[in-house]
C-alpha cells in the first residue's frame, strides 16, 4: 500500500469520486468541503491510501492555525473500504506522523466506529494496535467532527411504503402541506443558492446560532453544486421562499446541513414537507437510506426523529495525540481566555484566523 499526501487537481477529482461512492465516507472528507477553510487561515490535504493507484481509503486533514500554533485535525475517519481493513493501522499511523512533519502540537482523529451493523460505519471491533498511542476524546473544538449518523433507512422501501411508515402526525403533516398551494424547487443557480442561504443566515441570527458567513461559504457551495453533489430543495408561496434546506451527497447518501423556514401563522409545515421531499429524493435514487443528521435544539431533534431515525453515535472513535506537550499547555491557556470573547467572534473559526 502507498501512502500519498496531496492537493494536485486530478487527484482532488479521483478522491471526491471515491468519497461519493464509498458507504464509509462522509461529505466532511469532500475536497469542496475542506477547501472552505482556507478563508480563516487554515491549510487542507488529502492522504491517499493507494492499492497500485486505486483508492483504498485515506482521510482528509485540516491544519487548523492559531498565532504560533498548529493542529492537524482529521473531521471525519479516516476510513478504509471493506476488502482492506487490516491496513487501517498503517493509514491511523500516518496521522501522527504527519502531524509530526508538519509541526503541529496536536493531532485528532474521528474514527466511524459503530456498535450498531451500518454498511456507512466501520466496526468497533477492528483491532487498531496504533490506537494505543493515542488518548481519547477531542481537546480540539474548532474544526466541526461528525458525532454520527441520524439514519431513516429506505431499504425495500418504496414512496407509499415509506410514508405509511411514519407517525399519523408527520404523514397528516406531509399531505397538509401539499394542499396549501405550495411550489417547490430545487434551487441550481447561484442566485439561488444565495437566496437560500441568506434565509439560512436570517432563522441563525433569530434563533442565536452562528453558521458561516455567506462570503465564506459561497465558493465551497458552487463547487459542490457543479459537481452535482449539492441539493437545495426549496418551497415557494406566491413566488415568495417560504422554506429550504440544504443536502450533500456522500458516502452514496445525502446529508441534511442545515435548513430555514419563514414563520407563518398559520404554520406552512413547509420542514416536514422538505424533508419527505428529500427521502423522496433518496429514494427515487435507489439510495438505502438519508441522514438527517444529529444535533440541533430539543425541539429540532424531536422533529427529526419524528422520521423513524436510528441514533449511530461514533464518539467512541474519538482519538487524539498531544506531540508539543508545552506548546499545547500554552495553548490550553491561551484558550480559556478567548472563550470570554465567544458573542464577538463571527463564527466557531474565525478567532483562528491569521
Amino acid at each position: 500500500m502507498k501512502i500519498l499526501f496531496t492537493n494536485d487537481p486530478k487527484w482532488l477529482k479521483k478522491w471526491d469520486d471515491y468519497i461519493v461512492t464509498e458507504d464509509r465516507a462522509s461529505h466532511l472528507m469532500l475536497s469542496d468541503w475542506n477547501k472552505s477553510f482556507e478563508s480563516y487561515g487554515f491549510e487542507f490535504e488529502i492522504c491517499l491510501a493507494l492499492e497500485n493507484d486505486k483508492i483504498i481509503g485515506g482521510f482528509a486533514a485540516v491544519i487548523a492555525k492559531a498565532m504560533v500554533f498548529k493542529f492537524y485535525i482529521v473531521p471525519f475517519g479516516p476510513i478504509i473500504s471493506s476488502d482492506y481493513e487490516e491496513k487501517l493501522n498503517e493509514i491511523i499511523e500516518s496521522v501522527y506522523n504527519r502531524a509530526k512533519k508538519r509541526n503541529c502540537c496536536y493531532a485528532q482523529i474521528n474514527l466511524p466506529f459503530s456498535d450498531i451493523d451500518n454498511v456507512h460505519l466501520l466496526t468497533n471491533s477492528l483491532k487498531i494496535p496504533f490506537l494505543e498511542k493515542a488518548a481519547k476524546g477531542h481537546l480540539f473544538k474548532y474544526v466541526y467532527s461528525s458525532s454520527g449518523l441520524n439514519w431513516v433507512d429506505l431499504k425495500h422501501l418504496d414512496e407509499e411504503k415509506m410514508i405509511m411508515s411514519l407517525k399519523p402526525s408527520v404523514r397528516r403533516n406531509v399531505r397538509n402541506s401539499y394542499r396549501k398551494e405550495l411550489e417547490f424547487k430545487v434551487l441550481d443557480t447561484q442566485e439561488g443558492i444565495e437566496n437560500a442561504y441568506r434565509l439560512f443566515l436570517e432563522n441563525a441570527t433569530n434563533a442565536n446560532y452562528t453558521i458561516r458567513n455567506w462570503e465564506d461559504i459561497k465558493n465551497t457551495l458552487f463547487g459542490l453544486n457543479e459537481k452535482g453533489l449539492l441539493k437545495i430543495l426549496s418551497v415557494f408561496k406566491s413566488n415568495e421562499i417560504k422554506g429550504a434546506i440544504l443536502l450533500v451527497k456522500s458516502g452514496n447518501y445525502y446529508t441534511y446541513i442545515l435548513g430555514g423556514s419563514k414563520k407563518e401563522t398559520p404554520d406552512l409545515r413547509t420542514g416536514d414537507f422538505l424533508q419527505w421531499e428529500a427521502i423522496k429524493l433518496s429514494i427515487n435514487e435507489g439510495l438505502d437510506g438519508y441522514n438527517i443528521s444529529l444535533g440541533g435544539s430539543k425541539g429540532v431533534f424531536e422533529f427529526k426523529n419524528s422520521f423513524n431515525t436510528t441514533h449511530y453515535y461514533i464518539q467512541d472513535g474519538q482519538y487524539h495525540w498531544i506531540l508539543k506537550p508545552i506548546y499545547f499547555k500554552f495553548y490550553t491557556i491561551v484558550e480559556k481566555k478567548l472563550k470570554k470573547h465567544k458573542k464577538r467572534i463571527a463564527n466557531l473559526l474565525s478567532v483562528f484566523k491569521k
